[in-house]
């Protein structure tokens, strides 16, 4: 990759007037343009929502973006895969904006092991090859049989990954919208944004009612949820004894046992009511369930009496804003 590409201009010159309608821009494709679920995402225990890459792509558009072919180096041994990708990030006057750079590896936890498909497997696998490591499930915690993947099945999705992570590294320093958004932190399990987090110096927050006092160490680490209608109620589980509870534009799951606790908030499907869900992650293996707690009914805030706006302003455009000179 050319050495000029180091040489970016971010924005000189660029006033304190435009630089608030940048930052509102984004904020308003965030409301108006991005789904939740879809384009970005919310991690317990983070203070911003996390930028997934159709997301990037829109915001790439907003503000007439585009990617420049990537810059890939091979960085794998006989052991594994891995690619370090930089893209940059241009402007539709040639102008490089920024160069975002990720990567990744075969050895990454998530792609480095799998389960066998059988006991008999486990056993004919070389033991260097082979573990048996301790997860946290709902029961406590508890082993599982491991064995090693192939890194040559791995080595389009690693690539694909690499360039992910640095299209939407380069997006976000492009567009100035890292005060928004994270970045790709649906990439890691649970314990590497605890750590990552940890890093950051941010804390898990714990989200409850004034009136409500924990009543156990869950209880204690309750999250809370916006406010959401009820999409749909189902019944799931062997014995039909689970619920699973979903919202119009929210893509967690949201699950109970408790049939009582179910069947008063299917009581707002198809109605325009609002609710606030106190759930807490759980962790069991590789998958993550949020476990309804609790609700309540958020009741809308009436307007207060103003006269009459003047004309609304236009939401200004990407031609609007400059990047720069």
């Amino acid at each position: 990759m050319s050495s000029d590409l180091a040489v970016i201009d971010r924005g000189a010159g660029t006033s304190l007037v435009q630089m608030q309608e940048r930052g509102a821009l984004i904020r308003q494709v965030m409301a108006n343009v991005l789904e939740e679920g879809k384009d970005y995402g919310r991690i317990p225990g983070t203070d911003k929502p996390t930028l997934f890459k159709p997301g990037a792509e829109k915001l790439c558009l907003t503000f007439a973006l585009g990617a420049v072919l990537p810059n890939v180096e091979d960085l794998s041994t006989s052991d594994a895969v891995r690619y370090r990708v930089s893209v940059p990030i241009e402007a539709a006057d040639g102008r490089i904006l920024a160069v975002g750079l990720g990567e990744a590896s075969s050895d990454e936890e998530k792609y480095r092991w799998k389960r066998p498909v059988c006991d008999e497997e486990f056993e004919e696998t070389p033991p260097a090859c082979r573990r048996v490591k301790w997860f946290k499930g709902r029961e406590g915690a508890y082993q599982g049989k491991q064995i090693r993947t192939s890194p040559a099945d791995l080595a389009n999705t690693v690539l694909k990954m690499a360039h992910k992570r640095a299209f939407v590294a380069g997006t976000l320093l492009a567009t100035g919208a890292s005060s928004v958004f994270n970045q790709d932190l649906e990439d890691f399990n649970k314990e590497l944004h605890e750590h990552i987090l940890d890093d950051e110096g941010a804390t898990p927050k714990t989200v409850k009612r004034a009136s409500e006092k924990p009543k156990s160490a869950a209880a204690a680490g309750a999250l809370v949820t916006p406010a959401l209608k009820v999409k749909d109620v189902r019944v799931f589980g062997k014995d039909k004894d689970n619920f699973a509870v979903t919202f119009i534009g929210h893509s967690i799951e949201y699950t109970t046992k408790a049939e009582k606790l179910a069947l008063e908030i299917e009581k707002f499907k198809g109605t325009d009511h609002l609710l606030r869900l106190t759930f807490v992650v759980n962790q069991s293996g590789d998958k993550t369930y949020h476990n309804l707690k609790s609700f309540e009914v958020v009741e809308p805030t009436p307007p207060a009496t103003q006269p009459p706006p003047a004309a609304a302003t236009p939401m200004p455009t990407a031609g609007d804003i400059p990047f720069g000179r």
